[in-house]
């Protein structure tokens, strides 16, 4: 079958024409030359090979074929406006579907808690969450943003980063490991101390620690467990298995439970920047832009009780 190469403005130009009674009316509404509109509706007929007007000096008439013909370019245009509809409702009303992906640490302890008000604020916005610690690709996966926490800026990236705030980190431990394995005094005595670590690199892990005068120590660890799921390494923490380092506002609760207790005070590991990530500041769709200033406002204020003094 020959493949037509049909302008879709002259379907729409051979509309008005119908609809309109004739070519000077019709030319008068879209505000073109009446010889231009008659000249494209010739060329289409010419494109489909068939007549699709009866002309006379007074009237025009609709073929057989041009009413067929008719009847699909009015449900095409209807179509046309719909499609254009959807595109401006999105672009004036947060609706519609967003995905976004935060790592578990994020989700369980914060976002749990911001997210519900989210969606009540925004009820059209469908939320498709992904828990993962991993830097997800954020193209690939069609993930709309990300929530990430960084100590160091992203290199070599096109993604948009907005930075929203530091999260402290601490070093911490139950009462019950301290009482059996000593209260540490340096950050020295804290290789001789089981210690639970995130990540899984098979080298020697380390912890480097800063205090209020900038010094800074570098302490090469005994690992007891090592994983990349921080919520199992808290869980053996609070089993009395090691020393842990974690964000402030990820033990909160347990420091007011007393079920785990500050380590070396004076000395802490460094901030993580937490980030928002998304491929790009144009053409964000409002439930998209929506969310991004929502974490912008909350999110911040909500590390900051969360860490306290802790």
């Amino acid at each position: 079958m020959k493949k037509l190469t049909i302008d879709l403005n002259d379907l729409y130009f051979f509309v008005q024409v119908v609809d309109r009674g004739g070519f000077t009316a019709a030319a008068d509404a879209l505000d073109i030359p009446k010889s231009r509109l008659s000249r494209r509706t010739a060329e289409l007929e010419k494109v489909l090979g068939v007549r699709l007007l009866h002309r006379t000096s007074r009237r025009i008439a609709l073929t057989e074929v041009g009413s067929q013909f008719y009847q699909h370019c009015v449900a095409m245009i209807i179509e046309a406006h719909a499609a254009e509809d959807v595109v401006q409702r999105t672009l004036v009303e947060p609706v519609g579907v967003m995905r976004f992906s935060a790592p578990e640490g994020m989700i369980d302890l914060i976002l749990s808690d911001l997210l519900p008000r989210f969606m009540a604020m925004y009820p059209k916005v469908q939320v498709m969450t992904q828990i993962t610690n991993r830097n997800v690709d954020l193209i690939e996966e069609r993930i709309d943003v990300a929530l990430r926490i960084n100590s160091q800026a992203l290199e070599n990236s096109s993604l948009v980063q907005t930075n929203l705030c530091s999260t402290p980190w601490g070093l911490y431990a139950s009462p019950s490991f301290i009482e059996r394995a000593g209260q540490p005094q340096c950050p020295a005595d804290l290789a001789s101390l089981d210690a639970l670590v995130f990540g899984m690199e098979e080298e020697a892990p380390t912890w480097r620690l800063l205090n209020q005068a900038g010094e800074q120590q570098a302490v090469t660890l005994k690992p007891r467990m090592r994983s990349d799921n921080i919520r199992l390494l808290k869980k053996a923490a609070l089993a009395h298995m090691g020393v842990i380092a974690l964000p402030r506002h990820a033990c909160s609760e347990d420091l007011a439970q007393k079920s785990l207790q500050r380590v070396l005070p004076d000395w802490h590991p460094p901030s993580g920047q937490v980030r928002l990530v998304f491929p790009t500041r144009r053409g964000l769709v409002p439930a998209v832009r929506a969310y991004i200033e929502f974490l912008k406002a909350e999110l911040p204020a909500r590390i900051a009780l969360l860490s306290g003094n802790n």
